[in-house]
């Protein structure tokens, strides 16, 4: 079957210049504050083919020239065209190539007939590098053309409408993202507001998503943005929605006794699978941009939801950028150190070696950047123009932070691994890594206190929970020093709290870990229980129980500045998956697996986790425990005595 190709990673750099030049804001259009790298005007495509002779159809984004070298005559023909060819082959042996030229996209090629594009193909952008080139399974037709991302669309309607303020009010029932078409207009200028909340789309100032335009012939249609609700100036519009989104099946699944954990699950699936576009976003309404360490918590939640390695590896390519590399991904030291840190998980999770394999120049170019940034201790600090940001928290940000130092150690360690996957170790960063995380803890780690300091630099000797918390997750220490600052920080309500649920993913896990099961049902019925209690649809990029009414809408100083369906909220996902259901990865693409059920005070719960090859489906009551997995290499764990899991064989443990 053929296949549009391209050369690999300008479809993901070309939809995320898209993506990151359309943020709305008040009226205007808001691009990133990060370096974009342009796509290559111009890309060789070549292929050495035995055939039989034969038509053979060319399309193309872009002008392209195609040259046939006929081995055995010694002799070439020469094509040039625009849009689409048909060429005739003679049989026999050839080598076939195209230069396509594309200013305004990026070039791509489609062959189909006696010869076919796929895989197989390589390309030049003019380098004299040949590489593979890169493909979708989306794009396997001449006319779906990879300029266009592949959403899926279908109607939607509105469950209310009412006269407001002299127009009209929309309420869809629910956070969605839809392009409207309005009708009926009897006004010269319309204006329309959107809202993920009531109070945003009557607000015609601050609703970050309004605009005012002109009807034709009584009709005006806008591009698809997020919403709840929509406010038309005009009385007697009428209006249409078509929803948008990236069609994805669900795998996971989870259902327990309490009907308000099972709603948090639900609504966490509904606010990630919005978020997943062209690349995990992080919210669908005012950024709308790729942001690293969101994406990398995003790889955590897919996985056990719909388990799809393609826009991982989509976001992981655009958040890469290209050669060269001269400033931290989104400008944020610590999200360049959880691109290493994502990128690892992605392979311990698919175990894809020709995915690693083209992305490792870009790991080395980046790798080479930051350790161009270390100083004399090996700490790596903000330069001019960086952005240290860790968390939306109090924090002491003086010199070296601590919790970017041990991201950066991770980050070391993840791609000394990687090298080794790549049979290409690096001897000397074990020593490197061990001798830095030797420095963290010497000059972070507070013994008087039992916990980590944000700074040592300052004398402050401030403490968040933020830096123990990375700590406890990501450093190598001794089990001494986890137990101190789980006792002396994570459940110390001296400690300021966590507000975000960036952050509240993080310390669950840790309350995962530390067996406290109780903290994670705490959190999921208060903290995301919380939101819902305000009448939520969607998980919010912040929230502070302690606040009222429409302090719950703002943020960043204005009054609805906060995203309302956030990707970094549909955490309990991963939580349930992974520590109730309790499946988890211990090998390379499941090839062994753990499956330690936690029911915590939930009496009885169910599900399925998606694992290469099929799921694991776990139930758990008062009586018995049942797992069916569809693979082979897992172990059942029940109060630390282990049962081998046969693939396609119900195992049933009785529970005294």
């Amino acid at each position: 079957m053929s296949q549009w190709i391209w050369k690999f990673g300008e479809f993901e750099n070309y939809h995320s210049l898209l993506l990151h030049s359309s943020r709305q804001n008040y009226g205007y259009i808001e691009p990133v504050v990060w370096k974009q790298y342009p796509c290559e005007p111009v890309v060789v495509f070549k292929k050495e083919v035995t055939t039989a002779g034969g038509e053979i159809r060319i399309s193309a984004c872009g002008d392209f020239t195609v040259t046939v070298g006929y081995i055995w005559e010694d002799s070439w023909e020469s094509h040039p065209c625009w849009g689409q060819k048909v060429i005739t082959l003679k049989a026999g042996h050839a080598v076939i190539t195209v230069r396509v030229s594309n200013l305004q996209t990026f070039p791509c090629l489609y062959v189909e007939g006696a010869v076919e594009t796929d895989g197989t193909w390589i390309c030049d952008d003019l380098t004299s590098h040949w590489e593979a080139v890169g493909t979708n399974e989306f794009f396997c037709e001449p006319n779906r053309s990879p300029e266009v991302f592949p959403f899926a669309r279908e109607r939607l309607d509105y469950i209310h409408k009412e006269p407001v303020n002299g127009g009209v009010l929309f309420d869809f029932g629910k956070e969605t993202y839809a392009a409207v078409a309005l009708s009926g207009l009897t006004q010269p200028k319309v204006t329309v507001c959107y809202g993920e909340s009531r109070e945003e789309a009557l607000d015609p100032v601050w609703s970050v998503i309004h605009f005012t335009g002109t009807p034709v012939d009584g009709r005006f249609a806008y591009r698809s943005s997020a919403f709840r609700y929509i406010w038309v100036s005009d009385p007697g519009a009428a209006l249409e929605a078509e929803y948008e989104y990236l069609p994805l099946a669900r795998r996971g699944e989870f259902s327990c006794t309490d009907a308000l954990v099972n709603r948090v699950w639900e609504t966490a699936a509904y606010t990630f699978h919005l978020n997943c576009r062209e690349f995990f976003l992080d919210g669908i309404k005012r950024d709308h941009w790729v942001w690293c360490a969101d994406a990398y918590q995003c790889l955590f939640v897919n996985r056990y939801l719909f388990f799809d390695p393609d826009i991982e590896q989509r976001t992981l390519i655009a958040l890469a950028g290209k050669k060269p590399f001269v400033k931290h991904i989104n400008t944020i030291v610590d999200y360049t150190f959880f691109w290493f840190i994502a990128l690892y998980e992605h392979y311990r999770t698919y175990g894809d070696m020709d995915f690693l394999t083209r992305i490792a120049p870009q790991m080395e170019e980046i790798m080479r950047y930051c350790l161009r940034c270390e100083d004399s201790d090996g700490f790596v600090r903000g330069q001019e123009g960086d952005w240290v940001f860790i968390d939306w928290a109090d924090m002491d940000k003086t010199g070296a932070l601590c919790g970017e130092q041990i991201l950066w150690a991770k980050a070391l360690e993840c791609y000394a691994r990687l090298r080794e996957v790549l049979d290409q170790p690096v001897p000397a960063m074990e020593a490197k890594i061990k001798g830095l995380q030797g420095r963290i803890i010497e000059k972070f780690y507070d013994p008087a206190a039992g916990a980590f300091i944000d700074s040592y630099e300052s004398g402050r000797q401030n403490i968040t929970r933020h830096s123990n918390i990375l700590a406890y997750l990501f450093l190598s220490c001794d089990e001494a020093v986890k137990a101190e600052i789980y006792k002396n920080v994570i459940l110390n309500d001296a400690v300021p709290p966590i507000t975000t649920p960036y952050f509240k993913f993080y310390e669950n896990q840790v309350h995962c870990m530390a067996g406290n099961s109780v903290m994670l049902e705490e959190s999921i019925r208060g903290y995301y229980g919380g939101m819902l209690r305000l009448g939520a649809t969607t998980f919010y990029e912040e929230f502070d129980p302690k606040k009222s009414g429409c302090e719950h809408l703002s943020m960043y100083g204005r009054p609805y500045e906060k995203s309302l369906c956030h990707a970094w909220s549909a955490s309990p996902i991963y939580l349930l998956g992974a520590y109730r259901l309790g499946v988890r990865n211990t090998g390379v693409a499941y090839s062994t697996f753990d499956v330690r059920p936690q029911v915590g005070g939930l009496k009885a719960i169910s599900g399925k986790v998606p694992v290469p090859g099929g799921v694991v489906s776990v139930s758990v009551n008062e009586r018995e425990i049942r797992v069916l997995s569809d693979i082979a290499g897992g172990t059942l764990w029940v109060a630390d005595r282990s049962y081998p899991l046969n693939a396609g064989e119900e195992f049933v443990l009785h529970r005294e």
